[in-house]
Protein backbone atom coordinates (compact mmCIF):
# COMPACT_ATOMS: atom_id res chain seq x y z
CA UNK A 1 0.00 0.00 0.00
CA UNK A 2 2.52 2.62 0.90
CA UNK A 3 4.42 2.06 -2.45
CA UNK A 4 1.00 2.80 -4.29
CA UNK A 5 1.17 6.23 -2.81
CA UNK A 6 4.09 7.83 -4.67
CA UNK A 7 2.84 6.54 -8.10
CA UNK A 8 -0.84 8.38 -7.66
CA UNK A 9 1.02 11.11 -6.69
CA UNK A 10 3.49 11.09 -9.77
CA UNK A 11 0.13 10.76 -11.86
CA UNK A 12 -1.71 13.28 -10.24
CA UNK A 13 0.98 15.70 -10.44
CA UNK A 14 1.59 14.92 -14.46
CA UNK A 15 -1.82 16.54 -14.98
CA UNK A 16 -1.47 19.93 -15.12
CA UNK A 17 1.94 19.03 -17.63
CA UNK A 18 -0.38 17.56 -20.12
CA UNK A 19 -3.22 19.80 -19.92
CA UNK A 20 -0.30 22.64 -21.17
CA UNK A 21 1.08 20.90 -23.42
CA UNK A 22 -2.12 20.23 -25.18
CA UNK A 23 -3.16 24.17 -24.72
CA UNK A 24 0.73 24.74 -26.84
CA UNK A 25 -0.24 22.70 -29.37
CA UNK A 26 -3.85 24.04 -29.72
CA UNK A 27 -2.09 27.44 -29.83
CA UNK A 28 0.73 26.46 -32.12
CA UNK A 29 -1.83 24.77 -34.31
CA UNK A 30 -4.01 27.90 -34.58
CA UNK A 31 -0.76 29.45 -35.20
CA UNK A 32 -0.33 27.28 -38.04
CA UNK A 33 -3.38 27.96 -39.65
CA UNK A 34 -4.00 31.95 -39.40
CA UNK A 35 -0.06 32.51 -40.58
CA UNK A 36 -0.09 32.78 -44.06
CA UNK A 37 -2.47 35.96 -42.97
CA UNK A 38 -0.34 37.50 -40.31
CA UNK A 39 1.94 39.35 -43.34
CA UNK A 40 -0.95 41.81 -44.15
CA UNK A 41 -2.00 43.88 -41.07
CA UNK A 42 -5.77 43.95 -40.81
CA UNK A 43 -7.42 47.20 -42.56
CA UNK A 44 -8.63 48.26 -39.43
CA UNK A 45 -4.91 48.89 -38.05
CA UNK A 46 -2.98 49.96 -41.46
CA UNK A 47 -1.98 53.37 -42.12
CA UNK A 48 -3.04 55.48 -44.85
CA UNK A 49 0.30 54.63 -46.31
CA UNK A 50 0.44 50.93 -46.08
CA UNK A 51 -3.11 51.24 -47.42
CA UNK A 52 -2.05 52.89 -50.36
CA UNK A 53 0.83 50.65 -51.16
CA UNK A 54 -1.07 47.68 -50.63
CA UNK A 55 -3.51 48.69 -53.39
CA UNK A 56 -1.78 51.00 -55.38
CA UNK A 57 -5.04 53.64 -55.24
CA UNK A 58 -3.47 57.14 -53.83
CA UNK A 59 -6.84 58.31 -52.76
CA UNK A 60 -7.04 62.01 -52.90
CA UNK A 61 -9.65 65.01 -52.56
CA UNK A 62 -10.40 68.56 -54.25
CA UNK A 63 -11.81 71.14 -54.47
CA UNK A 64 -11.59 72.89 -57.44
CA UNK A 65 -9.02 75.88 -57.39
CA UNK A 66 -7.21 77.20 -60.81
CA UNK A 67 -5.06 76.70 -61.85
CA UNK A 68 -3.92 73.99 -59.01
CA UNK A 69 -6.79 71.61 -59.78
CA UNK A 70 -9.58 72.84 -62.72
CA UNK A 71 -12.77 70.34 -62.80
CA UNK A 72 -13.55 69.40 -66.31
CA UNK A 73 -17.48 68.65 -65.54
CA UNK A 74 -18.05 66.73 -68.66
CA UNK A 75 -15.03 64.02 -68.00
CA UNK A 76 -15.06 60.84 -65.80
CA UNK A 77 -14.32 61.99 -61.97
CA UNK A 78 -10.95 60.35 -62.17
CA UNK A 79 -10.21 61.79 -65.94
CA UNK A 80 -11.94 65.04 -65.00
CA UNK A 81 -9.38 67.01 -62.76
CA UNK A 82 -5.85 68.44 -64.55
CA UNK A 83 -3.66 71.68 -62.83
CA UNK A 84 -0.79 72.26 -61.25
CA UNK A 85 -1.46 70.71 -58.14
CA UNK A 86 -3.18 67.03 -60.13
CA UNK A 87 0.13 67.00 -61.99
CA UNK A 88 2.12 66.85 -59.30
CA UNK A 89 -0.06 64.02 -57.65
CA UNK A 90 -0.39 62.14 -61.26
CA UNK A 91 3.94 62.47 -60.96
CA UNK A 92 4.01 60.79 -57.68
CA UNK A 93 1.56 58.00 -58.59
CA UNK A 94 3.28 57.42 -61.80
CA UNK A 95 6.86 56.89 -60.24
CA UNK A 96 5.62 54.05 -58.20
CA UNK A 97 6.75 50.28 -59.24
CA UNK A 98 4.62 49.39 -60.41
CA UNK A 99 2.30 52.84 -61.16
CA UNK A 100 -0.55 53.63 -58.35
CA UNK A 101 -3.87 54.85 -60.04
CA UNK A 102 -5.39 58.01 -58.16
CA UNK A 103 -9.27 58.32 -57.05
CA UNK A 104 -10.19 61.74 -57.02
CA UNK A 105 -12.72 62.57 -54.41
CA UNK A 106 -14.34 66.18 -54.75
CA UNK A 107 -15.03 68.08 -51.54
CA UNK A 108 -15.98 71.43 -50.59
CA UNK A 109 -14.30 73.45 -47.95
CA UNK A 110 -17.75 73.32 -45.63
CA UNK A 111 -17.30 69.24 -45.39
CA UNK A 112 -13.62 68.75 -45.75
CA UNK A 113 -13.07 68.37 -41.81
CA UNK A 114 -15.36 65.29 -42.01
CA UNK A 115 -14.76 63.74 -45.08
CA UNK A 116 -10.59 63.34 -44.75
CA UNK A 117 -11.30 62.23 -40.78
CA UNK A 118 -14.19 59.65 -42.01
CA UNK A 119 -11.34 58.01 -44.23
CA UNK A 120 -13.43 58.75 -47.85
CA UNK A 121 -9.38 59.84 -49.19
CA UNK A 122 -6.10 60.42 -47.80
CA UNK A 123 -4.19 63.47 -49.09
CA UNK A 124 -6.20 66.93 -50.02
CA UNK A 125 -4.19 67.94 -52.98
CA UNK A 126 -5.00 71.62 -53.67
CA UNK A 127 -3.67 74.49 -52.41
CA UNK A 128 -4.06 74.33 -49.03
CA UNK A 129 -2.74 77.97 -47.08
CA UNK A 130 -1.58 76.94 -44.30
CA UNK A 131 -2.10 78.67 -40.48
CA UNK A 132 -1.79 77.82 -37.52
CA UNK A 133 -5.68 76.73 -36.43
CA UNK A 134 -5.12 74.32 -39.85
CA UNK A 135 -1.98 73.12 -38.32
CA UNK A 136 -3.83 71.90 -35.03
CA UNK A 137 -6.31 69.86 -36.48
CA UNK A 138 -4.74 68.19 -39.82
CA UNK A 139 -1.65 67.16 -41.07
CA UNK A 140 0.27 69.60 -43.15
CA UNK A 141 3.29 69.03 -45.79
CA UNK A 142 6.42 70.91 -46.32
CA UNK A 143 5.46 73.52 -48.81
CA UNK A 144 5.44 73.57 -52.51
CA UNK A 145 4.37 77.30 -53.20
CA UNK A 146 4.24 80.55 -51.39
CA UNK A 147 0.93 82.57 -51.73
CA UNK A 148 -0.09 86.22 -51.15
CA UNK A 149 -2.67 87.16 -49.08
CA UNK A 150 -5.29 90.02 -48.77
CA UNK A 151 -4.59 91.73 -51.97
CA UNK A 152 -7.05 94.20 -53.14
CA UNK A 153 -9.84 94.47 -55.65
CA UNK A 154 -11.43 97.75 -56.42
CA UNK A 155 -13.31 99.68 -59.36
CA UNK A 156 -10.93 100.81 -62.13
CA UNK A 157 -10.21 104.39 -61.54
CA UNK A 158 -10.00 104.24 -57.74
CA UNK A 159 -7.14 105.37 -56.35
CA UNK A 160 -8.11 106.00 -52.94
CA UNK A 161 -5.89 103.10 -51.55
CA UNK A 162 -2.57 103.25 -51.86
CA UNK A 163 -1.31 100.88 -49.31
CA UNK A 164 -3.24 98.65 -46.61
CA UNK A 165 -3.66 100.79 -44.39
CA UNK A 166 -5.05 102.78 -46.23
CA UNK A 167 -8.45 100.94 -45.73
CA UNK A 168 -8.62 101.22 -42.15
CA UNK A 169 -11.32 103.92 -42.12
CA UNK A 170 -14.56 104.32 -41.18
CA UNK A 171 -16.39 105.44 -44.51
CA UNK A 172 -15.84 102.10 -46.95
CA UNK A 173 -17.39 98.76 -46.91
CA UNK A 174 -14.51 96.10 -47.44
CA UNK A 175 -16.36 92.70 -49.07
CA UNK A 176 -14.45 89.59 -47.25
CA UNK A 177 -15.15 85.88 -47.91
CA UNK A 178 -16.65 83.77 -45.32
CA UNK A 179 -14.00 81.49 -43.94
CA UNK A 180 -11.11 82.50 -46.05
CA UNK A 181 -7.48 83.36 -45.00
CA UNK A 182 -7.50 86.89 -46.00
CA UNK A 183 -10.99 87.36 -44.26
CA UNK A 184 -9.15 86.38 -40.72
CA UNK A 185 -6.03 88.58 -41.51
CA UNK A 186 -8.72 91.54 -42.36
CA UNK A 187 -10.32 91.01 -38.96
CA UNK A 188 -6.97 91.31 -37.16
CA UNK A 189 -5.80 94.25 -38.34
CA UNK A 190 -8.92 96.25 -39.93
CA UNK A 191 -10.76 97.83 -37.01
CA UNK A 192 -12.71 101.11 -38.75
CA UNK A 193 -14.42 99.56 -41.88
CA UNK A 194 -17.34 98.07 -41.92
CA UNK A 195 -16.13 93.74 -42.53
CA UNK A 196 -18.95 92.81 -45.09
CA UNK A 197 -18.85 89.14 -44.97
CA UNK A 198 -19.97 86.69 -48.07
CA UNK A 199 -20.59 82.78 -48.08
CA UNK A 200 -19.09 81.91 -51.76
CA UNK A 201 -19.17 78.05 -51.04
CA UNK A 202 -16.93 77.17 -54.31
CA UNK A 203 -17.18 80.18 -55.83
CA UNK A 204 -15.00 83.16 -54.67
CA UNK A 205 -15.82 84.97 -57.28
CA UNK A 206 -19.35 85.87 -56.19
CA UNK A 207 -17.45 88.49 -53.27
CA UNK A 208 -15.85 89.87 -56.11
CA UNK A 209 -18.94 90.76 -57.56
CA UNK A 210 -19.90 93.01 -54.75
CA UNK A 211 -16.83 95.65 -56.09
CA UNK A 212 -18.93 95.68 -59.81
CA UNK A 213 -22.08 95.93 -58.13
CA UNK A 214 -21.19 99.07 -56.12
CA UNK A 215 -22.14 97.13 -52.89
CA UNK A 216 -18.38 97.34 -51.54
CA UNK A 217 -15.39 99.54 -52.35
CA UNK A 218 -13.04 96.88 -52.10
CA UNK A 219 -12.79 92.95 -51.74
CA UNK A 220 -9.64 91.07 -50.45
CA UNK A 221 -8.67 88.28 -51.41
CA UNK A 222 -5.77 85.87 -52.26
CA UNK A 223 -3.49 86.55 -55.26
CA UNK A 224 -4.76 84.45 -57.74
CA UNK A 225 -8.65 84.77 -57.11
CA UNK A 226 -7.89 88.49 -57.24
CA UNK A 227 -5.96 88.32 -60.36
CA UNK A 228 -7.87 85.80 -62.35
CA UNK A 229 -10.95 88.41 -61.51
CA UNK A 230 -9.40 91.11 -62.57
CA UNK A 231 -8.00 89.61 -65.60
CA UNK A 232 -11.28 88.45 -66.44
CA UNK A 233 -12.94 92.45 -66.55
CA UNK A 234 -10.02 94.36 -67.25
CA UNK A 235 -12.70 97.29 -68.32
CA UNK A 236 -14.12 97.17 -65.21
CA UNK A 237 -11.78 96.43 -62.20
CA UNK A 238 -8.19 96.81 -61.14
CA UNK A 239 -5.62 94.69 -58.81
CA UNK A 240 -4.13 96.02 -55.70
CA UNK A 241 -0.91 94.95 -54.20
CA UNK A 242 -0.58 92.26 -56.23
CA UNK A 243 3.35 92.29 -56.14
CA UNK A 244 3.64 92.91 -52.62
CA UNK A 245 0.42 91.73 -50.83
CA UNK A 246 -0.13 92.48 -47.19
CA UNK A 247 1.16 88.89 -46.15
CA UNK A 248 1.92 85.52 -47.29
CA UNK A 249 1.10 81.61 -46.32
CA UNK A 250 2.98 78.51 -46.93
CA UNK A 251 0.80 75.96 -48.93
CA UNK A 252 0.85 72.42 -49.22
CA UNK A 253 -0.72 69.30 -49.65
CA UNK A 254 -2.84 68.08 -46.13
CA UNK A 255 -3.24 64.93 -44.55
CA UNK A 256 -5.29 63.66 -40.96
CA UNK A 257 -3.59 64.66 -38.28
CA UNK A 258 -1.49 61.46 -37.10
CA UNK A 259 -0.53 60.21 -40.92
CA UNK A 260 2.93 60.73 -39.53
CA UNK A 261 4.15 57.93 -42.53
CA UNK A 262 2.33 60.03 -45.59
CA UNK A 263 3.41 63.19 -44.57
CA UNK A 264 6.81 61.93 -44.66
CA UNK A 265 6.39 60.19 -48.12
CA UNK A 266 4.44 63.57 -49.11
CA UNK A 267 7.27 65.86 -48.14
CA UNK A 268 10.17 63.70 -49.58
CA UNK A 269 8.09 63.74 -52.79
CA UNK A 270 7.36 67.04 -52.53
CA UNK A 271 11.12 67.50 -52.31
CA UNK A 272 12.44 65.41 -55.23
CA UNK A 273 9.44 67.06 -57.68
CA UNK A 274 11.63 70.23 -56.41
CA UNK A 275 14.76 69.31 -56.93
CA UNK A 276 14.58 67.75 -60.16
CA UNK A 277 13.01 70.77 -61.55
CA UNK A 278 10.00 68.97 -62.09
CA UNK A 279 7.58 71.93 -59.99
CA UNK A 280 9.75 74.79 -62.47
CA UNK A 281 8.06 72.85 -65.32
CA UNK A 282 4.47 72.37 -63.97
CA UNK A 283 4.81 76.20 -63.44
CA UNK A 284 5.57 76.94 -67.03
CA UNK A 285 2.64 74.45 -68.46
CA UNK A 286 0.60 75.60 -66.24
CA UNK A 287 1.33 79.21 -64.83
CA UNK A 288 1.41 79.38 -61.49
CA UNK A 289 -0.30 82.28 -59.42
CA UNK A 290 2.48 82.06 -57.01
CA UNK A 291 6.03 82.40 -55.77
CA UNK A 292 8.56 80.21 -55.34
CA UNK A 293 11.10 79.77 -52.69
CA UNK A 294 14.29 80.16 -54.23
CA UNK A 295 16.68 77.27 -54.52
CA UNK A 296 20.81 77.95 -53.32
CA UNK A 297 22.93 75.13 -53.90
CA UNK A 298 26.63 75.83 -52.84
CA UNK A 299 29.19 73.52 -53.96
CA UNK A 300 30.95 71.30 -52.32
CA UNK A 301 34.57 71.57 -51.53
CA UNK A 302 35.31 68.00 -54.20
CA UNK A 303 33.40 69.67 -56.67
CA UNK A 304 35.43 73.24 -56.77
CA UNK A 305 38.79 71.47 -56.60
CA UNK A 306 39.73 70.73 -60.16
Amino acid sequence: MSLERPTENRALALVPVITLVSVAALVLAGYAALRPHLGTASPATESALERTKRTKVLRVGYSGFRPYTIIDLHADANQGVTGFCADMINEIASRQTPPWTVEWHKVTFETLKADIESGRFDVFADAVYQTMPRASEFGMTIPYSYFGVAAGLVRKGDNRFLRFEDLDRSDITVALAEGWTSTEYARAHLKLPKLQAVTVADDPFIQLQQVIAGKADIALQDVPTILQFARAHPNEVKALWIDNPPTRVPAGFMTRQNEIEYLRFLDASIRILEADGTLGRFDQKWGALSEFAAQTLVKGTGMSAH
